[in-house]
């Protein structure tokens, strides 16, 4: 098999909708340091980035079934972000697509958590399992 093939086999494979991860900066003297925060990539319309933000401890599991969260400063985009009633928010949202309204942006970002609680479970039980 040539790089091609595996190449051709990867480009059948779906794009996630919601993409995790952190930043790495490489400072002047070529010194790499590890972002603190996690960045959230949405790869759907609308297509944005942002950074994810725990502004406190997870409340202990609640029967409260799904995410409500709401979006704060929607008509000024640069000061725009989204807190939930989870202790969780979304800020530095750098938008790719023309900004949509309210209600369809609030749902990808109550999705976009719900999407973060689901990896962090998974990942805890990876953890465990170690």
């Amino acid at each position: 098999m040539d790089d091609m093939d595996e190449i051709d086999d990867l480009s059948d494979l779906p794009m996630p909708r919601f993409i995790w991860g952190f930043a790495v900066i490489a400072n002047k003297g070529g010194d790499v340091m590890h972002d603190e925060f996690e960045y959230l990539t949405h790869t759907r319309s609308p297509r944005f980035t942002c950074r994810v933000v725990e502004l406190e401890d997870m409340p202990a599991d609640s029967e409260d079934s799904g995410i409500d969260g709401r979006i704060v400063h929607h008509d000024e985009p640069d000061r725009m972000f989204y807190i939930t009633d989870i202790g969780m928010a979304l800020v530095n949202f750098q938008l790719f697509d023309k900004l949509p309204d309210k209600g369809k942006l609030k749902k990808v970002c109550d999705e976009a958590i719900a999407n973060w609680m689901l990896r962090r479970e998974f990942l805890d039980d990876e953890e465990d399992e170690a």
